[in-house]
């Protein structure tokens, strides 16, 4: 189930959880223990230290995010490293080094069944007693009604915002519900990326700057370029999966010289301090490469252009 975007309300019948910016996983304990990401590719073995204390909870489907903690907030740079890793011995090492937490919000069966037709306030109800926490595996806390105090309130300890949930919504799998509202405190957006600015300097073997855009009625839609916010690993990491070709994939291309256009196969999650009315990023800075997303969910209903 998806959220969509909204701005600090408060209202009855409604309650607000802390935003927790990590890995969206659905950890299905049915036959074994398998942990999936949102495109539900398998990531169990990359987490062996959640896998290994859900062990234990037969019958249950649950919804949650993956993060790693510093100074008690989600730290996005140390999570980005366990994201991509494919070495047994390096995720075993951090795994013990730097274990990440999932961060159970809601669950889907229990003791084999489906409670999705449930509503929200007796679903967690339900996961407080399925799930054992422990110090890899939490329940997320929640209050109720007063989502602007909340929302204020999570800003001052460094979490990005809050989810509005419904008391009474339903889970449904796949939908982009309204009864769902993420709100933040800057605009982040997953784009694709069509093309790149050759680098200079230290970024020669690399590139200066990606291009960025979000699909309408199945044409690309240039947004804007990020060239800050990049790690030496990471400009690696994106420039290895470079696939150039001959024409813009944008329906209208910018006129920038130095560019190689490539297949839009690849998303990326930028900060910007807002979307400008002609659609155009103001201040984007790269955040991570999001293997978990298709290029076709990116669109410009869902960044509010």
């Amino acid at each position: 189930m998806l959220a969509v975007s909204g701005k600090p309300f408060s209202s009855e019948g409604w309650i607000f959880e802390p935003k927790i910016d990590g890995t969206r996983c659905i950890a299905s304990a049915m036959n074994g223990l398998v942990l999936q990401n949102r495109r539900l590719v398998n990531i169990t073995f990359r987490y062996p230290e959640i896998a290994e204390t859900l062990a234990d909870a037969s019958g249950c489907i649950f919804d949650g995010e993956i993060a790693i903690f510093s100074d008690g907030r989600p730290d996005f740079a140390l999570l980005s490293e366990r994201e991509h890793l494919m070495e047994k011995l390096r995720i075993d090492y951090l795994s013990r080094a730097r274990p990440a937490s999932f961060v159970v919000f809601d669950i889907l069966f229990a003791q084999g069944k489906s409670v999705m037709d449930r509503p929200l306030v007796e679903r967690k109800s339900i996961l407080s007693q399925e799930l054992e926490e422990s110090e890899q595996v939490t329940l997320i806390d929640y209050f109720p009604e007063k989502g602007e105090k909340y929302f204020q309130a999570a800003l001052k300890v460094g979490i990005e915002g809050v989810m509005a949930k419904r008391a009474d919504s339903v889970y449904q799998p796949g939908v982009r519900s309204p009864d769902w509202v993420k709100i933040k405190k800057q605009v982040k957006l997953d784009l694709v990326v069509g093309g790149y600015i050759q680098g200079k300097g230290s970024r020669q073997p690399y590139f200066g700057g990606l291009l960025l855009g979000a699909y309408r009625s199945g044409e690309l839609v240039y947004v804007g370029r990020v060239g800050s916010g990049f790690s030496e690993q990471e400009l690696q990491m994106i420039s290895g999966d470079f696939e150039p070709i001959a024409e813009p994939p944008f329906s209208s291309p910018p006129r920038i010289q130095g560019v190689v256009w490539l297949k839009p196969k690849s998303v990326v999650q930028v900060a910007a301090m807002e979307v400008t009315e002609n659609g155009s990023l103001r201040a984007p800075v790269f955040l991570r490469a999001r293997e978990d997303k298709e290029p076709d969910e990116c669109t410009l209903d869902q960044i509010k252009m």
